[in-house]
């Protein structure tokens, strides 16, 4: 990963090879899951095409999402224990122990989790990062270890995201 050593407060990263975005977030923030924090998958996940694909290979389509203003994204479903939003709820992958079963037994993650805590935005063709507000807010994992975001970007962006018509993050379900 290069990153570009301008004085602009905006650092230009080259994620994977071809692949740039536009960091827009102080580069000595750092950031890692933290086992008690299930903030992020209190919400609905947008799944691009992609994700689609990928999660039929693990799991039942038909029960495992729901179509909302005409974009894809994994249901929530009312949990029995206390990994859940203020309404009962999270991602209907989110087991009690606050792992997502996807990813503890597939190895696998839809693009829009892999990219949290970070928000894509679109401009000019060019790929922007920065920390999403909501992130700053509510993720328990930002500032708690030595893992500096920047010199991770590859781990939060897959490759695909390059691919993608409109990866911007700003869709909620």
């Amino acid at each position: 990963m290069r990153v570009s050593d301008d004085d602009t407060p905006h650092r230009r990263v080259e994620v994977h090879p071809g692949c740039e975005v536009v960091v827009e977030f102080d580069p000595s923030l750092t950031f890692e899951c933290v086992d008690s924090c299930t903030w992020c998958c209190h919400h609905g996940v947008l799944l691009y095409d992609r994700d689609l694909v990928g999660l039929a290979e693990r799991a039942d389509i038909a029960e495992a999402t729901t179509r909302v203003r005409g974009r894809d994204f994994v249901r929530k479903a009312e949990k029995d224990h206390d990994n859940v939003g203020d309404d009962g709820m999270a991602c209907r992958f989110l087991d009690a122990d606050g792992l997502c079963s996807l990813h503890a037994e597939h190895d696998w993650k839809p693009t829009r989790c892999s990219v949290f805590p970070l928000g894509i935005r679109v401009e000019d063709g060019e790929l922007y990062v920065d920390v999403r507000d909501a992130a700053r807010e509510h993720c328990d994992g930002l500032g708690e270890t030595d893992r500096r975001l920047i010199d991770n970007l590859d781990a939060f962006l897959p490759k695909g995201l390059w691919e993608l018509d409109d990866p911007a993050t700003r869709r909620e379900l």
